[in-house]
């Protein structure tokens, strides 16, 4: 019986190291990470991070911001195909995501986490042939009671 048993859990095993993680949880800031498929970093947070160099890599920027363009931080972010298809979801502490992403057409979700009444944004774009497309979610933040 205890044979059946790990051969059944070494098997459960395999299957699950043959799937792409799609979910993240909250990834280090200014640390290039792969939620997924997805190269991502997480970052944006003071002039050090926003003018890192290694950034420009990266062909799309999705940014948190206010309606008065100022940066948010703190979101949960989910990617996914324009046909739905989930890519990546992650955590982000800082203002922005990057992304490396090929040719094609991409749907970002983002959740202000630990912000009162920041509610979720979204947008659909795809990524730029040279350079970096910036993806800008607004958020509209209600005042605290």
């Amino acid at each position: 019986m205890r044979r059946i048993e790990a051969s059944l859990v070494g098997l459960s095993l395999l299957a699950l190291a043959g799937l792409p993680a799609l979910a993240q949880g909250s990834i280090p800031m200014d640390q290039p990470t792969t939620v997924g498929t997805v190269d991502t970093v997480c970052t944006g947070i003071g002039d050090d991070a926003q003018h890192d160099p290694r950034w420009v890599a990266y062909p799309v920027r999705i940014e948190f911001s206010n309606g008065g363009a100022q940066y948010l931080s703190g979101a949960h972010v989910e990617l996914s195909t324009s046909s739905g298809k989930p890519l990546a979801a992650l955590d982000c502490d800082g203002s922005w995501v990057l992304f490396k992403l090929g040719k094609g057409t991409y749907k970002v979700t983002a959740t202000l986490t630990g912000q009162q009444g920041g509610g979720t944004s979204s947008a659909t774009f795809s990524p730029p042939l040279k350079g970096q497309k910036r993806v800008v979610l607004g958020f509209r933040l209600q005042p605290n009671k």
